[in-house]
């Protein structure tokens, strides 16, 4: 027969401290443990996690700006973003974290959707290109909205610095392509920037891209265009950039045949580099009170200028299109400048201002006379011709400030002030301009102190807190 030992309850240790606190810290573990546990589960939901996100990177690289915020509030029509491969096979994770925003900021307006293009080979004809002439094939990514589409390159994504001699990423583009492209394919009515061609101009693909992209991603498309034939009724403004001869008789005739019509343009013209008049810009400059003339101006003021006489910070006058720029968008860097004059004669139904100007310590010498003259002189001048239909232009001394390789060094401000003439022009107020994320990597430069501290603290200091901490607690218990 198997005796079975008396359980010796002990009550006095059931009651003693350490028993109540040990108790305590076990049930405060468990009920901590059940919580992350609960916690993690719950954040573990794709709905909740993509809510509740937080973007530590630097320049919020998968965050969306305000511009694009507002975009997405205002538009009332369904997009999709549409990827031509499969959803495995997509290798760009942070364009789908960026994606994930635009669907959830939208309230669902705008989604993803990923198409296998082998499986469905006519799916490009039929759904986005039916005359095959976008360049859409599989890899694409195509914005849609109706029977709207705009092709998203890798171009459009990546910036490159070419300064190493080859192409290296230096940013990320990508809200500034997809909120261009969601503005464009849910306007009415996009409207068509012109860049006039045939004599000698800054080409737009090589050295003004980051111009059409940003004229783009206001509601724009962007062609280039020969005055030789008559200029599209569809045209909203020509671009003259840096032309280096003269208008032919028939390219003025169908100039002057557009702006009388209403028509826009912008002339930025840099310094001549011969003596030889241009009679016919000069023709259609003088329709608005306007005036070009043949020198080189120099900057004497130091708080005006930058690094040389040469490279001009001008100063802002107060205009339609510096009042809509903010403070930090005023201040260019603009190398080489010729002036503009407003002329006296001006007649009541043409308005000129000064866009911006040198200072008093300024001076001009003419390259055809070498006559110097002291400043100080307008830059660049808008007028608003208030005819039968209403037509603006714009005029600045300079287009080396808006070309790539000048901004890639001093800023892309110059982009901002196109922008904003554009708006002036088209009595818009509302402009895309959406910088890309640099994904340059900062280093931390510690100076020799700064490292020894950070030496001490990691291997010595840490650890001895640690170490107290848990003395600390075990004399604690001991006395408990």
């Amino acid at each position: 027969m198997i005796r079975m030992k008396k359980f010796n309850f002990d009550k006095k240790r059931f009651n003693s401290k350490s028993f109540k606190y040990g108790s305590y810290a076990f049930a405060a573990t468990a009920v901590v443990v059940a919580v992350v546990v609960l916690l993690n589960a719950i954040l573990g939901l794709d709905v909740i996690r993509d809510r509740l996100r937080f973007d530590i990177t630097k320049n919020k690289k998968f965050s969306l700006s305000q511009q694009s915020l507002n975009i997405l509030k205002e538009i009332d029509k369904d997009v999709e973003i549409i990827i031509l491969t499969e959803e495995k096979d997509f290798k760009y994770k942070e364009i789908l974290e960026i994606l994930k925003q635009y669907n959830l900021k939208s309230d669902g307006k705008v989604v993803t959707r990923f198409v296998d293009v082998e499986k469905d080979p006519l799916f490009i004809q039929r759904e986005l290109d039916p005359e095959q002439v976008k360049g859409i094939s599989a890899g694409s990514i195509v914005v849609k909205s109706g029977n709207k589409n705009r092709v998203i390159s890798n171009s459009d994504l990546v910036e490159y610095d070419y300064s190493y001699g080859y192409p290296t990423a230096s940013g990320l583009k990508v809200e500034q392509a997809f909120t261009s492209a969601i503005k464009n394919v849910t306007a009415e009515v996009t409207r068509v920037a012109y860049f006039a061609k045939g004599h000698g101009e800054i080409e737009l693909d090589k050295e003004l891209t980051d111009l059409k992209a940003v004229i783009a991603a206001n509601n724009y498309e962007v062609k280039e265009l020969s005055l030789v034939n008559e200029i599209p009724e569809d045209a909203s403004v020509i671009f003259f950039v840096s032309p280096k001869t003269d208008l032919l008789p028939k390219e003025l005739e169908n100039l002057l045949a557009y702006l009388e019509n209403g028509g826009d343009a912008i002339f930025l013209m840099d310094v001549q580099r011969t003596n030889t008049s241009f009679a016919n810009f000069d023709t259609v400059l003088e329709r608005y009170a306007l005036a070009l003339n043949n020198d080189f101006v120099l900057e004497g003021d130091q708080n005006w200028y930058f690094s040389d006489f040469n490279i001009i910070i001008p100063q802002p006058n107060d205009n339609d299109i510096t009042k809509n720029l903010d403070p930090n968008s005023l201040f260019l860097y603009m190398p080489n400048c010729r002036s503009v004059s407003i002329l006296k004669a001006e007649k009541s139904w043409i308005t000129t201002k000064p866009l911006f100007m040198t200072s008093q310590k300024s001076q001009s010498t003419d390259l055809v006379t070498n006559k110097v003259s002291a400043g100080p002189f307008y830059l660049g001048a808008i007028s608003e011709y208030a005819g039968k239909e209403p037509s603006k232009v714009a005029l600045i001394g300079n287009a080396t400030f808006i070309t790539d390789s000048w901004m890639e060094s001093a800023g892309t401000n110059g982009v901002r002030y196109i922008i904003s003439t554009l708006n002036w022009m088209q009595d818009e107020k509302d402009s895309i301009y959406i910088p890309a994320k640099s994904l340059v990597t900062d280093y931390i430069n510690l100076t020799a102190q700064s490292r020894l501290i950070a030496f001490l603290s990691l291997t010595a200091l840490l650890p001895l807190m640690i170490i107290g901490f848990g003395v600390f607690v075990g004399v604690r218990r001991r006395h408990l």
